[in-house]
């Protein structure tokens, strides 16, 4: 299941569990001095001082499994319950729903989102896909009609558009006004094999679950020696090894008499419990024949 849907999490919890989260500095730093900035101008309001709306449009970058849609989906029900955003819905869109097929279909479509995710928070994941390789196309219509949505908007929705670092410059480039239109820029890093540790640590408790020393050493090589691969996930890597790891577990002690089945014994990944990544048997492979 994918972390940070509201179905998994109790009302009004969702900044401990966005400051809980392994890293993510600079995307905490930067949702705190919202708030912050919000606050501020609440209480200007009271003692009279007049403060314009900010512009609260924002551009995620990063490589995958980096948490970037996780901390998106946190956001706009951290906004919700600070009273930022009314409703603190979260709408995920991609080119096919805002391109259209033919002349006049498109804005249509970018309009119709605004409307949709109204008091809360539109995602546009891999944005640079809007980017056509001609000018004046339907992807060029629907990034200019986001930016006039975005100003007409900016009271009421927050953008979010997130994509790979270069992608993601070319993408704001295609429109002049975009660009101006974004308040703030959070590079999501990859994780480092200590924190993808932690990260494993973070994902195991809340399923209850521990992992031995010996287990966790050697996931911790595996993290160490995959991390350099153009393939590698981060936290989807971590979560796609847990779940193998968890069918070897109970391949391993489905066999024993219930009886014998103790708390401890059904909730431990042990070493042999954790398998040989595809990618650490690719990176492997690369490796014969050097020193």
């Amino acid at each position: 299941m994918e972390e940070g849907l509201k179905s998994d999490r109790k009302i009004s919890t969702a900044r401990k569990e966005f400051n809980e989260m392994i890293g993510l500095s600079s995307a905490k730093t930067i949702i705190n001095k919202t708030i912050a900035s919000f606050k501020l101008k609440k209480v200007c309001m009271y003692k009279g001082v007049r403060k314009e709306n900010l512009s609260l449009h924002m551009v995620f970058t990063g490589n995958p499994g980096t948490a970037k849609t996780t901390v998106a989906r946190l956001f706009a029900e951290i906004m919700k319950d600070e009273k930022v955003l009314q409703s603190g819905n979260f709408v995920e869109a991609g080119r096919a729903d805002l391109v259209g097929d033919h002349v006049g279909a498109t804005a249509s479509l970018v309009k119709k989102k605004f409307k949709e995710v109204q008091g809360g928070v539109l995602f546009i994941d891999e944005a640079y896909s809007l980017c056509d390789n001609y000018e004046n196309g339907f992807g060029d219509e629907a990034i200019n009609t986001l930016a006039q949505e975005m100003e007409n908007h900016r009271d009421d929705v927050i953008v979010i558009f997130a994509g790979y670092p270069d992608q993601m410059k070319q993408f704001l480039e295609r429109n002049p006004g975009m660009a101006s239109r974004i308040a703030f820029h959070v590079e999501f890093e990859d994780y480092s094999a200590d924190k993808l540790c932690d990260i494993t640590k973070l994902m195991l408790s809340r399923k209850q679950m521990i992992i031995t020393d010996a287990a966790m050493e050697k996931l911790k090589n595996i993290y160490e020696s995959v991390r350099d691969d153009k393939d590698f996930g981060n936290g989807r890597f971590v979560r796609k090894i847990l779940e193998e790891a968890e069918m070897n577990l109970a391949e391993r002690i489905v066999q024993l008499d219930e009886s014998k089945l103790t708390k401890k014994l059904i909730t431990t990944i042990e070493e042999r419990d954790i398998p040989e990544s595809d990618l650490n048997k690719q990176y492997k492979k690369k490796q014969i024949g050097f020193a």
